[in-house]
């Protein structure tokens, strides 16, 4: 990876260790809070955090976007990932469920292939082949939940892969304020219609105190994420989104002693062994690039 990527790292995972903390608050505030209205509440949050922002700095036309449709496009894939991702906590323990969806990374180099008309190099292939085998890996010993469980980590897969590489192809246009804030606003407006009508009032001090952390987490987890996708193609940071899972066994270890076995521990490892061979990669191609320069240099 070339050094002037790097940055793109650091944010990438300070984003999803929020993602992976945020779901881990999800599923415990799940067993008690109706679903979608606690996935309204988490993006209504932040899109009054943020709009408030945006309008006290930019005045009246801080909600314009060049790029509408993408923007609409984007806001209804993110919101349509976290619906299907609570679904699957729901039906799945923390860890298996972020398993499953993690053929993510997968489909961010099919759709950025199509959307973006970028070309992966062949590390990338590979490292993601060996990133989707520690999956499967890992995956075996919950085997045993099937059904919709799986089905909504697989759509949510799909649902957050679609909004990564649309968020790419308009970060060259707007900043990542007015990206967070778009993202947020047409999750929140879609939902507007049906989950105040499930809505209540939090009930004792772990809603109180999850709930609103729903939306905080969501807020500055995503915009890490765009900070990330703005020092970065999709291609190559797909590879690394598969540190999630870690923090994901981590919290499911410590909140809901869930530890892993073996095999997802072996999971694990090929998943860790495929972003660090993109990284030596990344760094031959560069020293590569650096030589090619100096021969073609005129003495």
């Amino acid at each position: 990876m070339p050094p002037e990527q790097r940055p793109a790292l650091w944010w990438l995972f300070a984003g999803i260790t929020l993602f992976a903390t945020m779901d881990a608050a999800a599923k415990w505030v799940g067993r008690t809070y109706p679903l979608t209205a606690a996935v309204w509440l988490r993006y209504l949050i932040p899109t009054l955090m943020v709009g408030g922002y945006l309008f006290a700095t930019r005045g009246w036309k801080f909600a314009h976007t060049p790029n509408p449709r993408v923007q609409i496009l984007r806001g209804l894939s993110l919101v349509t990932s976290t619906l299907c991702f609570w679904t699957a906590l729901h039906h799945l323990p923390l860890v298996e469920a972020a398993t499953v969806s993690f053929v993510g990374p997968t489909i961010v180099v099919i759709f950025s292939s199509f959307l973006l008309g970028e070309r992966p190099r062949p590390a990338h292939w590979v490292a993601l082949g060996l990133g989707f085998t520690g999956v499967l890996i890992a995956l075996r010993p919950g085997l045993a939940h099937t059904g919709i469980g799986a089905v909504a980590a697989l759509g949510s897969a799909t649902f957050y892969s679609l909004y990564l590489v649309l968020t790419r192809k308009v970060s060259g246009d707007e900043d990542s304020l007015s990206l967070l804030f778009h993202a947020n606003a047409i999750g929140a407006i879609a939902l507007t219609i049906a989950a105040p009508a499930t809505a209540r009032m939090p009930a004792g001090w772990a809603e109180w105190l999850i709930l609103p952390s729903l939306g905080i987490f969501g807020t500055l987890g995503h915009w890490f994420m765009i900070k990330a996708y703005s020092h970065a193609d999709a291609s190559t940071l797909a590879p690394f989104m598969y540190v999630q899972l870690l923090v994901a066994t981590f919290w499911g270890w410590l909140i809901y002693d869930n530890l892993p076995d073996g095999f997802t521990l072996l999971g694990m490892l090929v998943i860790l062994s495929s972003g660090l061979y993109v990284l030596n990669d990344g760094r031959r191609a560069a020293r590569q690039a650096r030589a090619d320069e100096v021969a073609s240099t005129p003495e």
